[in-house]
């Protein structure tokens, strides 16, 4: 049975992530019915006290200890920080667990995943945390399944999310579930938020992930370059003229570096900068082909197929902003308005 408001709790092991409580409870606190707050929002601290502390030293002062929480959950979420991911009490894991039995959502945001791992009711399910932890997670946790690239992961009841503002993109997507999209779409215009990403897109982009690990400084500034150069002809030799190698030496060079051909890595790279034009509905589709350096539409397609799996039409339908009908659509009503 649904108790009205719908109680969100956040469920924080001090020290934690400032963005990743305030981020989702900024979300939760402008939904209203009837000129009131649509949620009710409680703080639940692991610890004793009526405080929870940041990374950062900063004191948030309206909390209650877990065991203190008195009526329905609707929606438990555990949140991430330098607090989360270490040893949490028996007596809070069987909180948890007894109240996972009867409460709607039980999620996570960043590392407060590892906190609800930590009672075994995510074994067997998927689960995403920051990019930074999977590895961590994966270990101290073997019977879960750890997704490195989603934002956010929804298996059955239990919802995780990847780092800081993803928490924000899951908080969007429970309010789509309780309230309708176009009062989600509403509320990430009201944020700011110039696009709202599904849960299935990923952390973050190939381009930044290639440069960190790059250790021949000849190499390091060639994704850049070549993101600005993908309606170039970028075959091996004006690769290895942009980084001042012969091809031979590139070739071998690159190999090293991106574990990969420079041909796929091309394509690769021209099919992520085709997503963003698709997300941001900027260009024609044959105009995307034509900056992203694909010969054409069906070049384009076929390249993003085998690399999505879904075609650039399907793509855009899933992850582009909402387009201006969603704002004649987004009316509030008197059951439940922004």
């Amino acid at each position: 049975m649904r108790h009205y408001p719908p109680v969100i709790a956040f469920l924080v092991a001090s020290p934690f992530e400032l963005l990743d409580l305030s981020g989702p409870a900024a979300v939760f606190e402008i939904p209203t019915t009837e000129g009131k707050p649509y949620y009710s929002l409680q703080i639940l601290s692991t610890q004793s006290g009526g405080s929870v502390r940041t990374n950062g030293g900063i004191i948030v002062s309206n909390a209650c200890r877990y065991d203190e929480s008195e009526g329905p959950i609707d929606t438990l979420i555990a949140i991430g920080g330098e607090g989360a991911i270490g040893q949490q009490s028996p007596d809070l894991l069987k909180w948890i667990r007894e109240r996972a039995s009867y409460t709607r959502r039980v999620a996570s945001v960043c590392t407060g995943a590892f906190i609800i791992a930590a009672t075994g009711l995510l074994d067997g399910r998927r689960v995403a945390t920051h990019w930074r932890y999977c590895d961590l997670l994966m270990s101290r946790y073997r019977q879960i399944k750890v997704e490195r690239d989603p934002i956010f992961i929804k298996d059955d009841k239990f919802y995780s999310t990847a780092g800081v503002s993803a928490g924000i993109d899951l908080a969007l997507a429970l309010v789509e579930e309780d309230l309708g999209r176009p009062v989600a779409a509403t509320l990430a215009r009201e944020l700011v938020l110039f696009l709202r990403r599904p849960g299935s897109q990923a952390q973050y982009s190939t381009l930044l992930a290639q440069q960190e690990g790059i250790t021949d400084a000849r190499m390091r500034d060639l994704p850049v370059w070549v993101r600005a150069h993908l309606s170039h002809h970028l075959d091996v030799e004006a690769l290895a003229k942009a980084v001042a190698m012969s091809p031979r030496t590139f070739v071998r060079q690159f190999k090293s570096e991106f574990n990969t051909t420079p041909a796929r890595w091309v394509k690769a790279l021209r099919v992520e900068a085709a997503m963003r034009h698709l997300e941001n509905r900027d260009m024609s589709l044959g105009r995307i082909a034509a900056v992203t350096g694909f010969r054409d539409e069906h070049e384009l397609r076929r390249a993003f197929l085998q690399q999505t799996s879904v075609t650039p039409k399907q793509y855009q339908e899933r992850f582009g902003e909402m387009e201006r009908d969603d704002e004649l659509d987004a009316q509030p009503t008197s059951e439940n308005r922004l």
